[in-house]
């Protein structure tokens, strides 16, 4: 059972075990594959499609061709408009944000056997939960963004890569913490880097199997991620719920 709302760090001092934990992530991910894979690729292709619709009517479809689709490619490459890229990058993310939450919810209810209707994908668009999830989802996106064209732009792109993985390695978490744990935007960063820094060496060695799992989707054609990458939301997920457990086993 998860607890109600643990919201001091020293609750989440569960030990992590690689394998059990692994396991337990499978079997999770057995429940909500098809599902959560058929819900990413119908949103997602929409979505797509919505965002073609706009550009479309923006640029005017006489006007797009292979030489304006490179020449638009290079333009986003200078600046301002990098910049502009970037934001509309980091708002496109806040915006589906709520929508990739909803896969906590999904691996929760999974987890205790319980119906996850349609309606639940979109549940965290009206709930109390909309702004933390949103607000964090755009600080982290700013943060890791801003890093990376920072150093970009000073000839250090490497070193803005690993400050990116680093941050978001140790926000892992904040978005489980605020859909299932009930954390405010400020509280999930940093009980998520709490956690997180606790036991670096499990929960790295975790998502970079999750990481590996998620991107053989690839090899299936692409559409292929979308049934792997659910398995990512599952170790996320149980290991939030191992951490954060009254009981030491998952």
């Amino acid at each position: 059972m998860l607890t109600q709302k643990p919201t001091e760090t020293n609750k989440y001092n569960n030990t992590l075990e690689f394998e059990k934990v692994l396991n337990h992530s499978f079997a999770n991910y057995k429940k909500i594959v098809l599902y959560a894979g058929l819900a990413l690729f119908v949103f997602l292709f929409f979505f797509v499609i919505f965002l073609s619709a706009v550009s479309v009517s923006i640029i005017g479809v006489e006007n797009i061709n292979e030489r304006s689709i490179e020449n638009f490619q290079k333009l986003l490459q200078t600046k301002p408009y990098i910049w502009y890229s970037t934001g509309f990058s980091i708002l496109s993310t806040c915006l589906l944000s709520p929508f990739m939450a909803s896969f906590y919810k999904m691996a929760d209810a999974a987890e205790k056997d319980t119906s996850f209707g349609v309606s639940g994908l979109f549940s965290m668009y009206t709930s109390r939960q909309f702004v933390p999830i949103v607000a964090v989802t755009f600080l982290i996106n700013l943060a890791t963004n801003g890093l990376s064209l920072v150093f970009e732009e000073i000839g250090l792109s490497f070193v803005g890569i690993i400050l990116t993985i680093i941050i978001s390695f140790v926000t892992l978490l904040t978005v489980p913490l605020i859909v299932l744990g009930n954390c405010s935007t400020i509280e999930s960063i940093k009980t998520s880097t709490a956690i997180v820094t606790k036991q670096p060496i499990a929960i790295l060695m975790l998502v970079t199997v999750a990481i590996i799992g998620t991107f053989l989707g690839l090899f299936a054609f692409c559409i292929g991620v979308f049934f792997t990458y659910p398995f990512l939301i599952s170790v996320v997920y149980t290991i939030y719920n191992q951490v954060s457990s009254s009981e030491e086993t998952v």
